[in-house]
C-alpha cells in the first residue's frame, strides 16, 4: 500500500475504500472500477463478535492475520462497515500520530492502522498503554500484518511485542474453503469479475482480484533489463526490511548492480525512462507494480513502494540470493529514516555483512544519536581488533549524551580489554600486522568467555554451566572434549549431544564403553531415531515452510538440524535469507570443523556476493 495519509475524520460510511489499502479489482468490460460483490468468509462471524463483545462500554484491538491479497482488508472493512457505518474514521500517518490520541481520546472512532508493523517498527513505536487507552474510550483499534510479520512481533518481551499477542486475532486463509467457493458461485452470477477471478488457474480468488498473477508478470516478464532491476531493486530493499518509498536516486544507484556490463553503459536518464513507465504504469484502478508516495506536502514525491503481493512473491523467488554490492552501498548510504537503517543492520549482520552493518550503526550513532546502535557498533569493532576505534566511538556517544549508562560501561569495558589484549598480543607484533589467533579468539565475545574459564576453573558451577553452553554455540569442539575427559559432566552431556546430532555413533560407542552414561543414553536415543526412518530432506523442507511463515522457534530448528547434518551449503543458503540462527550455526561449524577461515569469517564476515573479507571496512 502506498502512503498511509490522515483523513479528516470521516465516517465509515463515506470512507472510500481504495484508500484504506483495498485493492483495486479488475473492472468488468463496462468499466466499472467499483469494488466486486464481497464474497462472504467463515471468520466472518468470529471477526465481528471480536469486534462489538464490548461495545459500547468498551472497544476492542482486532488483527487480520494474512498474506497478501487474502482479502483480510476488504472483510475488515465490511465489518466494520456493517457494525458502526456512522462512527468516526481516523487513518493515523505515523505512530507518533496515535500516541498523540492517547491523551485525550475520542469516542466512537474507529483507528485504522492498515500494514500494522509501520506502526510497531516505527520511533517512537505504538504502545500497549496507548492502545489500552483507546479502547477503554470505547473504541476500535484494527490492522493488518502478514503471518510472518505477525510471528516476528509477538516472538519477544517487549512492550510492542506484548501488545499484538494481546489483539483479538483473526487468521485469513489464502484460499477460500469448499463452503466459501460454493458462496462465491452464487455471487459470480451477477459480478463477472468474481466469475473471472474463479476461473482463473493462476492464483486463489482473492489474489486474482488484486490483480497479484498481473504484478507478477509485470516482474518476470518485463519489456526491458531495466524495469527489471528497478522492480527487483525495490522488492530487495523490503525483503531486508526497508518499509521507507525509495527515491530515483537510490533505485537508480541501486540497479548497478542488477544490469550487465553492456546495459549500464546509456546514461541514468536512460534506466528511468526504460523503467519507469513500466514499473509506475496502472494494470486497472491503483494496482501497479510500484506506487509513487509523497512525503507528507502536497505536489512532494519521497520515492516509491513496491505492491505488497509483488513484494511477497519476489521475496519467495529470491529468498537465499545475496544482494549485489551496489544495492547494500545504495541503501545504507541513501536511507533517511533510522527504523530502516535499524533494520537494515539487523539485516546486515544476520547475513554475515558486517561492513553494511557498520556503515548503517556509524550512522545512526552519529546522525541520529542512536545510544544503542552505538554500542551494536562497538561489538562489532572490538571483535575486529579495532579497539582505539570502538573507544573513539564510545567518547562521541559520551560527549553527546553524558548520561548514556551503556555507553559508561562499555567504556570501562574496552579499556580493560585494550589493556588484557596488550600483555597476550605476542612482542613485537602491531594491530596492522593483522588479527592473531589468541586476541581474535578472546575478542570474539568480547573476553566473556576468558573470563568463565577462569571462574569455572577456580570452582564456579553456574560460570561452567555458562561456559560449556557458549562453547556448544560456538562449536568449540576440542574444548568440550578436553573437560569431557577431565570429567565434567555438563561436558560430557554437551559433547553426547553434538556427537549424536552428528551421527557419531563410533565417537559415541567408544565413549560409552569407557562407562560415560550421557554417551549411553545419548547413543540409544540415536538408534531409536534410526528405525523411525524420517529423512533429513522432508525434515528441512518441513521447517523451511514454518520459517517462510515467520515462525522464529522453527528458524532456530532449522539451523541447528543443518549444523548436526554439517550441511554448509545449506546453511550459507539460510544465511543469504537472514534465517534467525544462520550466522551462529555457520560460524560454529566453522569452528567444529576447523577451518581456517573461521578467524576472518567471524571478524569480518562476507561480501556481498558470500565471498569472506579478510580485512576491515574503512572510511
Amino acid at each position: 500500500m502506498d502512503s498511509v495519509v490522515l483523513l479528516d475524520r470521516p465516517r465509515v460510511d463515506l470512507a472510500v475504500p481504495r484508500e484504506l489499502g483495498i485493492h483495486s479489482a479488475a473492472p468488468i468490460l463496462d468499466g466499472d472500477d467499483e469494488l466486486p460483490a464481497y464474497v462472504k468468509r467463515d471468520f466472518d462471524s468470529r471477526l465481528r463478535i471480536a469486534l462489538a463483545t464490548n461495545l459500547p462500554v468498551r472497544g476492542s484491538f482486532v488483527v487480520m492475520v494474512g498474506g497478501s491479497s487474502s482479502g483480510k482488508t476488504r472483510s475488515l472493512y465490511e465489518a466494520i462497515y456493517e457494525l458502526v457505518p456512522e462512527w468516526d474514521l481516523l487513518q493515523p500517518a505515523d505512530a507518533a500520530e496515535l500516541l498523540e490520541a492517547k491523551n485525550a481520546p475520542p469516542r466512537e472512532t474507529v483507528f485504522w492502522l492498515d500494514e500494522l508493523q509501520q506502526f510497531l517498527g516505527a520511533h517512537p513505536p505504538l504502545t500497549s498503554e496507548c492502545i489500552r487507552a483507546l479502547v477503554r474510550r470505547g473504541n476500535l483499534v484494527v490492522g493488518t500484518l502478514w503471518p510472518d510479520q505477525y510471528a516476528k512481533w509477538t516472538a519477544g518481551r517487549e512492550d510492542v511485542h506484548l501488545l499484538v499477542k494481546s489483539a483479538f486475532v483473526i487468521p485469513v486463509p489464502d484460499a477460500l474453503n469448499a463452503e466459501e467457493r460454493s458462496t462465491a458461485e452464487d455471487v459470480a452470477k451477477r459480478d463477472s469479475r468474481i466469475r473471472d477471478a474463479l476461473d482463473a488457474r493462476e492464483a486463489g480468488l482473492t489474489q486474482v482480484l488484486a490483480g497479484g498473477p498481473r504484478l507478477v508478470m509485470c516482474w518476470e516478464q518485463p519489456p526491458t533489463a531495466y524495469a527489471k532491476a528497478m522492480i527487483t531493486v525495490a522488492a530487495d530493499a523490503h525483503r531486508l526490511g526497508v518499509q521507507s518509498p525509495l527515491s530515483t536516486a537510490l533505485l537508480t544507484e541501486a540497479m548497478y548492480g542488477y544490469l550487465k556490463k553492456h546495459q549500464r553503459v546509456p546514461t541514468v536518464d536512460h534506466w528511468l525512462t526504460e523503467a519507469l513507465p513500466h514499473a509506475t504504469q496502472p494494470l486497472y484502478g491503483d494496482v501497479r507494480p510500484l506506487y509513487e508516495v509523497d512525503d507528507g506536502r502536497a505536489g512532494t514525491s519521497a520515492g516509491y513502494t513496491i505492491a505488497d503481493y509483488l513484494a511477497q512473491h519476489v521475496r519467495r523467488k529470491r529468498r537465499t540470493e545475496p544482494l549485489p554490492h551496489e544495492a547494500w552501498q545504495a541503501l545504507v548510504t541513501g536511507l533517511r529514516r533510522p527504523e530502516d537503517l535499524r533494520r537494515l543492520a539487523a539485516a546486515a549482520s544476520a547475513r554475515l555483512r558486517y561492513r553494511y552493518a557498520e556503515k548503517a550503526l556509524t550512522r545512526l550513532a552519529e546522525e541520529f544519536g542512536d545510544g544503542r546502535a552505538a554500542a551494536e557498533l562497538v561489538d562489532l569493532l572490538v571483535r575486529q581488533d579495532r579497539l582505539d576505534t570502538a573507544l573513539e566511538v564510545l567518547r562521541l556517544r559520551l560527549h553527546a549524551d553524558p548520561r548514556d549508562l551503556i555507553a559508561t560501561r562499555k567504556l570501562a569495558q574496552v579499556q580493560d580489554l585494550v589493556w588484557r589484549v596488550d600483555q597476550m598480543r605476542p612482542a613485537g607484533r602491531t594491530r596492522s600486522a593483522g588479527l592473531d589467533p589468541v586476541v581474535a579468539e578472546f575478542l570474539a565475545d568480547g573476553g566473556v568467555c576468558d573470563g568463565l574459564r577462569r571462574d569455572a576453573d577456580a570452582g564456579d558451577a553456574i560460570a561452567a554451566e555458562h561456559l560449556i553452553e557458549r562453547l556448544v554455540d560456538r562449536g568449540h569442539l576440542d574444548e568440550i572434549r578436553d573437560r569431557a575427559d577431565r570429567g565434567e559432566p555438563r561436558a560430557a552431556e554437551a559433547l553426547a549431544d553434538l556427537y549424536a546430532g552428528w551421527g557419531e555413533v563410533d565417537r559415541l560407542l567408544e565413549r560409552a564403553e569407557r562407562g560415560e552414561r550421557a554417551a549411553e543414553l545419548r547413543l540409544s536415543k540415536l538408534r531409536r531415531a534410526t528405525t523411525r526412518g524420517e529423512s533429513p530432506e522432508s525434515e528441512i523442507a518441513g521447517l523451511r515452510a514454518e520459517v517462510d511463515e515467520g515462525s522464529h522457534e522453527a528458524a532456530l530448528r532449522l539451523c541447528t538440524l543443518l549444523f548436526e547434518l554439517r550441511d554448509e551449503a545449506n546453511l550459507r543458503a539460510e544465511l543469504n535469507a537472514g534465517t534467525a540462527g544462520a550466522a551462529d550455526r555457520l560460524l560454529a561449524l566453522h569452528t567444529a570443523l576447523g577451518h581456517s577461515a573461521l578467524i576472518p569469517l567471524r571478524a569480518y564476515g562476507l561480501d556481498a556476493v558470500g565471498a569472506l573479507v579478510t580485512q576491515p571496512s574503512m572510511p
